[in-house]
């Protein structure tokens, strides 16, 4: 046995044995759970049921909901293809800009009537596709309410860092109003040396690095929903403005120790970036069985970020390289969706989206050395995208433990590249989904997943970006690349138990075609020859990948009443990721890259009952990464993370917490090769090591 697998039997044995009584105890119960209504596939939670847990907004309501993890998207091509699995008041927000975590932290927990969680197939027409929906359900209320949050970020080398986060909700009859402030700001000091050796192992030369780097955020934000006749109406916008920096100083020594040279990097956008959103929907009936949606959003940004490093070596000329980088994405969606209850037991929807994507990406990089200066071609691309997708979608209640969601979508979209790279395609998919869910009972349900998705494409990789924190490595545009298609065969199984545990575990295999990996990108003169040869994103053709999932929320009240105290709960979480395909430089079967095999979670909270305390603590590790470029291997590994807290409800101003978060240890080994991987030998080893102060971290925090 492997010591990997033998982990995972330790692991996996270690699980029976401690949910094991909990599970029999479970089944001793009477099956009720206290302040939870529960069905075949739902289960309503009242407020009260958080009342142990003091929760200040609805993203902590959600987060201690027993077996339900927030899910975003998974990076798939339309808008609604990612929807989420969370519901505000039965709509899903028109919002692509505005994360689900940042609009539930805006809704005071006291304003939640109850969240209702779904487990079910089609669980919401504004959701299909997620087996798994909340909804979050607000009370009718004319006053003003809202949150408020005071944020300060410190560290004994980089001072103190202070944000203020704040929203408010006024509704007057049919209409509400959403307002919201946002600012952040962070920095983290790191430090540690960076080795270039020999193939043999021996040193050549030691870099030490120490520097800082942050960023600075600032928002705004607003909504209105109303009723305009018998329709819902929702508009929202948003603007947004981002800095960041990094500045970094190196000393130079060689094998013997001896001071050889000095650099200095510099990086960061000469102003602050800009984005902004403007979307909305507007909700209405044809006919007492048909009701139409439709969704416009428009979003657009400008991001900047210039770089630049000087070397300094003792009798050498000094040099100097830049970097521009200047991107404008743009993005129009407009969407219809009607769903249509006309038939008993069945829930049609059907209709269509258009999207309108654009990138205007502008890249240039010059070297100088002795005042002279070396221009490298630019790269400027402009990326376009015009993309048609009808669909259609039938929910069928085969009875009330079985639901089946089946359903298919068409995709016609044509992409075309112009300036320094030229290139034109047409691209037509067919995606289709079937979901079953079996309610075994109000506690446990397994889900079976068949789809065929079409995975989104960066815009970004069709430019050529250049990272000057890595010896200068370029990063190619690729003209060539296209979308990869992933076929999933997944299973699914969550049961609850002990009133606030869960136990799931997923399973999946996926057939992937022209998976997106490292490839060499090969520049040529206009006779033909071979100019300069990079790595970029591309495409290698087949592959497979294989993942098992496993959570565990495990309250311990069975356990620790005996001996006195309760509120104390444990939670693990375990994903395991298997991959295959063959490398395009060597012909031999790996892994894909940067997808490291495995990574874990595991976290302690105790609420201790009637005194406002609770602490906690959260570890996070995963496996080494990997990545395959045409003339290098490297591989890279982060230390344990980890977050200690305390917070403390029962302040007249909201709930105080301090926190402690030890940002992981870095490591990373290049081993690069004469010629490439297939053909040369290992000429030239690096070694980077990289320390990071923790953060310190106090926040005030209430709704009103």
């Amino acid at each position: 046995m492997t010591g990997f697998r033998r982990k995972i039997a330790i692991v996996l044995t270690g699980t029976f044995c401690i949910i094991s009584p909990a599970l029999a105890h479970a089944e001793g119960r009477s099956g009720g759970t206290v302040n939870v209504t529960a069905i075949e596939g739902k289960r309503q939670f009242r407020a009260d049921y958080f009342e142990v847990y003091a929760p200040v907004t609805a993203l902590d309501m959600i987060r201690r909901i027993p077996g339900f993890t927030i899910a975003e998207g998974e990076g798939r091509r339309g808008f609604g293809e990612n929807a989420g699995n969370v519901l505000i008041d039965g709509d899903r927000p028109s919002s692509k800009s505005d994360d689900i975590f940042t609009i539930l932290s805006r809704i005071p927990a006291s304003e939640v009537d109850y969240v209702e969680l779904t487990e079910q197939a089609g669980a919401d027409a504004e959701t299909q596709g997620q087996g798994q929906v909340v909804n979050v359900v607000r009370r009718i209320s004319s006053k003003l309410t809202g949150t408020y949050e005071g944020n300060v970020v410190f560290g004994h080398r980089y001072g103190f860092r202070p944000s203020v986060n704040g929203s408010a909700t006024l509704r007057r009859g049919e209409t509400t109003y959403e307002f919201n402030v946002t600012s952040y700001s962070e920095r983290v000091y790191g430090y540690g040396p960076e080795d270039f050796k020999l193939g043999d192992g021996s040193l050549v030369e030691r870099r030490y690095y120490k520097g800082t780097g942050g960023y600075d955020g600032a928002g705004l934000g607003g909504a209105i929903k109303t009723r305009i006749g018998g329709a819902k109406v929702n508009l929202n916008g948003r603007v947004h403005l981002d800095d960041s920096f990094d500045h970094r100083t190196g000393i130079y020594s060689n094998a013997a120790d001896i001071f050889i040279g000095n650099e200095l990097l510099l990086r960061g956008g000469p102003k602050s970036d800009i984005n902004y959103e403007f979307g909305g929907d507007i909700e209405f009936k044809l006919s007492p069985k048909l009701t139409t949606k439709i969704i416009g959003l428009y979003r657009a940004a400008t991001e900047s970020n210039d770089s630049s490093i000087e070397t300094a070596r003792i009798g050498q000329p000094a040099t100097f390289f830049e970097t521009r980088n200047r991107n404008k994405p743009v993005e129009f969606v407009g969407r219809i969706q009607n769903d249509w209850s006309a038939l008993a037991g069945h829930a049609i929807q059907f209709g269509g989206e258009v999207a309108y994507n654009q990138l205007d990406a502008r890249f240039s990089a010059a070297n100088s050395v002795l005042g002279a200066v070396t221009v490298f071609p630019a790269s400027n691309v402009l990326v376009e995208e015009t993309r048609i997708e009808p669909f259609l979608t039938d929910v069928w209640a085969v009875s009330s433990k079985w639901k089946i969601e089946a359903g298919a979508i068409a995709e016609f979209s044509k992409l075309t590249l112009s300036g320094d790279s030229s290139a034109s395609r047409s691209f037509q998919f067919v995606k289709p989904r079937v979901i079953a869910t079996w309610s075994v009972d109000p506690f446990t349900t397994v889900e079976f997943r068949v789809d065929r998705q079409v995975a989104q494409l960066d815009f970004g990789e069709f430019a050529t970006s250049i990272d000057v924190a890595l010896g200068n490595q370029v990063d190619a545009g690729n003209a060539d690349l296209v979308p990869e298609k992933v076929t999933t065969l997944a299973a699914q199984i969550r049961h609850k138990f002990l009133e606030r545990g869960s136990i799931q575990f997923r399973g999946e295999y996926q057939m992937i075609g022209d998976t997106q990996d490292l490839v060499p990108v090969t520049l040529r003169d206009a006779a033909g020859n071979i100019t300069a040869q990079f790595d970029g994103a591309g495409n290698i053709g087949d592959s497979k990948r294989w993942n098992g999932e496993l959570e565990i929320t495990l309250p311990l009240d069975w356990f620790t009443k005996s001996v006195g105290f309760s509120g104390m709960e444990v939670k693990y979480t375990g994903h395991y990721h298997g991959s295959r395909v063959t490398d395009p430089v060597t012909g031999q079967s790996r892994r894909m890259s940067n997808r490291p095999v495995w990574h874990q979670e595991w976290a302690l909270r105790h609420d201790i009952a009637k005194s406002g305390f609770v602490y906690g603590v959260t570890a996070y590790v995963q496996a080494q990464n990997n990545a395959y470029f045409f003339n290098e291997y490297r591989r890279q590994k982060e230390g344990v993370r980890t977050n200690v807290f305390i917070e403390y409800s029962k302040f007249k101003l909201g709930t105080l917490r301090i926190q402690y978060t030890s940002i992981p240890d870095f490591g990373r080994d290049r081993f690069i090769y004469a010629g490439t991987r297939a053909t040369g030998p290992i000429t030239q080893i690096v070694n980077r090591r990289r320390y990071l102060d923790p953060l310190f971290q106090i926040t005030l925090s209430g709704k009103f």
